[in-house]
């Protein structure tokens, strides 16, 4: 096999299944060691990687012997219908890992964060020992594509993410924000990026809850506001007019017990809540109480819309950034397959240089003839080394890998 149909995609995402799916498929990233040991076991796996976003879960595997696609269903996807699935292979298995890589299949098109996302996932298969020399030259080239379509295309201007969705939506219940005050639940890195949103847009105070109380007081310190723990929620509630929640792992954090219904009657506006979160950390059931407003990912789709209206000709040249650069990585592996002739070509160089020098010198070569004789040899190595490069290069035309991608595009 030539190590690109070898391997195997399959997942589930934004595109698929609705949060409310999504979030019994998340693997925790204290999870995912674990996890990842436990697929690299099976027989049918040689190496894999796995990601698990607030908008996907996916594995890709790379597989010598039998399909692992079996497998991977079975200890990742248990009893979920096949309809919320996708399931992508070699070639096209390449070309969704870009997509996502670039920002070009995430609910938000263009979002910045799913590169660091890609880069930990690959980081965490190296830590696991279940990433090597199939799918490590892979996530470098997804990695370059989507860092060259951050700068070269419209889709690196301006700051776009979940985060980003998330104060828009929030501009658009209250206009300003000078007389209103945030909550942000979780201090990670959406939580920050959610803050400094909300701090550019002007809000008038923000305060921060987390598990760990002094990651929120570092957040406090950093933003001006408040630091709570977890367990005083519902007094840090009461001083918000927006709560954004961004804390994984946590399903029912914020319930109907975190809020009071008296004073909700008593606000002015209804309190906004917006969960981030996958598992979802707010109980849907939240948005039947009186004086709230309560977004899921799922809810936050029509501004994400028209983001992504907006955004159509930069999301094309970002498709021809990645046919080139599966076309480079493709060359580089085919080129790496011819490493045993590469070898065996230079033995032969070496052999017959020996022994034209030999015969024509009767044994006797001067160090100018040997060098001579060396930088001939060298110089003529090279040259087919580099008609083996081109070939190559050429062994799938840049034109018909834009064709393949275009037909990609067609049947998702």
């Amino acid at each position: 096999m030539d190590g690109v149909t070898e391997l195997c995609l399959v997942g589930l995402s934004h595109r698929t299944a609705a949060v409310d799916v999504r979030e019994r498929y998340a693997i925790r990233p204290e999870d995912l060691p674990g996890c990842l040991a436990e697929l690299a076991a099976a027989d049918s796996i040689d190496e894999v990687v796995a990601l698990s976003t607030c908008n996907r879960t996916e594995v890709l595997a790379s597989s010598s012997g039998s399909d692992p696609l079996p497998e991977l269903k079975r200890r990742l996807f248990r009893n979920l219908d096949d309809e919320h699935l996708y399931v992508y292979r070699g070639l096209q298995a390449i070309l969704h890992l870009l997509r996502v890589t670039a920002g070009l299949d995430s609910l938000v098109l263009g979002e910045g964060e799913i590169q660091a996302q890609i880069k930990r996932a690959f980081e965490a298969a190296r830590d696991a020992g279940t990433l090597g020399k199939a799918l490590e030259p892979l996530g470098r080239c997804a990695l370059e594509a989507g860092k060259r379509v951050r700068n070269e295309t419209e889709l690196g201007q301006g700051t776009l993410s979940v985060a980003r969705v998330a104060v828009d939506v929030a501009h658009h219940a209250f206009g300003d924000f000078k007389d209103n005050h945030a909550l942000v639940v979780g201090a990670g890195e959406t939580g920050l990026l959610v803050a400094r949103h909300l701090r550019d847009s002007g809000i008038a105070g923000l305060d921060f809850a987390n598990r760990t109380l002094s990651r929120a007081e570092d957040a406090a310190r950093e933003f001006g506001g408040q630091a709570w723990g977890l367990e005083q929620l519902a007094e840090a509630s009461d001083r918000a007019d927006i709560l954004v929640v961004c804390v994984d792992g946590a399903p029912g954090l914020i319930a109907h017990e975190t809020l009071d219904p008296r004073k909700l009657k008593r606000r002015d506006q209804p309190l906004l809540i917006i969960d981030l979160s996958v598992p979802r950390a707010v109980d849907p059931t939240l948005s039947e109480l009186k004086g709230t407003l309560v977004y899921d990912l799922d809810d936050l789709q029509p501004v994400v819309e028209r983001n992504r209206d907006a955004r159509g000709d930069a999301s094309r040249a970002a498709s021809d950034i990645l046919v080139a650069e599966v076309h480079k990585f493709l060359a580089l592996r085919t080129y790496a397959s011819f490493s045993p002739a590469i070898a065996t070509l230079h033995t032969r160089f070496e052999g017959l240089r020996e022994e034209v020098l030999d015969r024509v010198t009767g044994g006797q070569a001067t160090p100018r003839e040997l060098e001579l004789a060396h930088e001939l040899g060298r110089r003529l190595l090279d040259l087919a080394l580099e008609q083996m490069k081109e070939g190559a290069r050429h062994s799938r035309s840049a034109e018909a890998l834009s064709r393949e991608y275009e037909r990609f595009l067609e049947d998702r």
